[in-house]
């Protein structure tokens, strides 16, 4: 090879190579000394009666919105917004908030849903402290807003036959 053609060939082989190693300054992927930025959702834990609603919020670094689920999906439902309202399964949720801007980014949070209370009944023979049991048009009791603890109730008629009730205990015989 002559020198003419060698000295060519040596500054053209360096610009390649100084190209091929990435000569210019793109923006890709992590940089080093650049914070990641997370999604997270809050609130993070939460703990619902059946049928009880709670928002849900999505922070997203990016900005935009996210789209709600709840796996699995018997535990409750969405609004668009995060609005969650719980399903009357007892049982524990994962809540998922995936960005829409990118599906690969989400966030998710843990809801617990409570067993349902058990049912009240009312018995006729009780009446609670505050006097608040109705009667139906059927005969039975209905309940009403009930303040203190119920309290046996007797009921006794005086020599008028009028009849005198009594709460807590047994009244004296006339």
């Amino acid at each position: 090879m002559s020198r003419l053609a060698l000295r060519c060939l040596l500054p053209a082989s360096a610009l390649l190579l100084a190209l091929a190693c990435g000569g210019g300054d793109r923006i890709t992927g992590d940089r080093a000394a650049t914070v990641n930025q997370v999604m997270t959702v809050t609130p993070a834990v939460a703990t619902l009666a059946p049928g009880q609603a709670l928002q849900f919020t999505a922070n997203i670094p990016w900005g935009g919105s996210a789209t709600w689920s709840v796996v699995p999906a018997s535990g409750g439902s969405f609004s668009p917004t995060g609005l969650f309202t719980a399903s009357t399964t007892q049982g524990s949720y994962r809540i998922v908030a995936m960005w829409n801007g990118d599906v690969r980014y989400s966030a998710t949070a843990q809801a617990t849903i409570l067993p349902p209370p058990p049912p009240t009944t009312s018995k006729p023979d009780v009446v609670s402290a505050s006097g608040s049991q109705q009667g139906s048009a059927s005969g039975g009791v209905q309940n009403a807003a009930v303040v203190g603890e119920a309290v046996p109730v007797h009921s006794a008629a005086d020599a008028s036959a009028t009849r005198q009730v009594r709460h807590g205990y047994n009244p004296e015989p006339k």
